[in-house]
């Protein structure tokens, strides 16, 4: 038995099919593009946290070192120490250099703020109290002169360590601050240039 063939539908299956894989092909391709550009993202994340990570390492390293003065803070990216960070590949090589830091801001210590219990003068302090009479120590007497300046101040330094990762092109700049206690006249010589 023979059936009559419908006129409407000649080929309409086959048109459809077509359409259908060209769809799948298309999400197959934006799939793969997807996961490529996620894999791109992750590994410039992990270079970003690895030069970060050997910024604050070498910050660190100057911060800790006998020699380190806040007028005077130029490293040899040469002598610099090799960052052994955890997530840190072997083959990887950072180029570290650390600027001269910048004075930010200074004030001015108050007598006050240096004394201990029963106005007596911690032997870190005494610097800041200046001599008399070749003594070496300038001795407290009165609770007046406790709200006059000393001799030392409080500074606020900016440090930064600037990092690049050349097989990647990643550039990191990582800035911190740094308080100290240096001589008066040393930081308002170097605060205000």
């Amino acid at each position: 038995m023979t059936y009559p063939r419908k006129a409407g539908q000649a080929g309409a299956v086959l048109f459809v099919g077509l359409i259908m894989l060209i769809l799948i092909t298309l999400l197959a391709v934006s799939a793969i593009r997807l996961a490529k550009t996620n894999m791109l993202i992750a590994g410039n994340e992990q270079f970003q946290v690895e030069a970060e990570n050997a910024a604050n390492y070498h910050l660190d390293q100057a911060l800790n070192t006998d020699n380190f003065t806040a007028t005077n803070l130029n490293a040899d990216p040469n002598t610099l120490p090799a960052f052994d960070g955890s997530s840190a590949s072997s083959s990887q090589k950072y180029n570290v250099t650390i600027p001269n830091s910048k004075c930010k801001r200074y004030r001015y210590l108050k007598k006050s703020e240096l004394v201990g219990a029963g106005n007596s003068v911690p032997l870190e302090n005494i610097a800041c109290f200046g001599s008399t009479a070749g003594s070496g120590i300038t001795i407290v007497v009165d609770a007046a002169s406790l709200n006059d300046n000393s001799l030392c101040a409080t500074s606020l330094w900016e440090m930064s360590a600037d990092v690049e990762v050349p097989s990647t092109g990643t550039k990191v700049q990582v800035a911190q601050g740094v308080e100290m206690r240096i001589d008066y006249a040393e930081a308002k010589n170097d605060c205000e240039k």
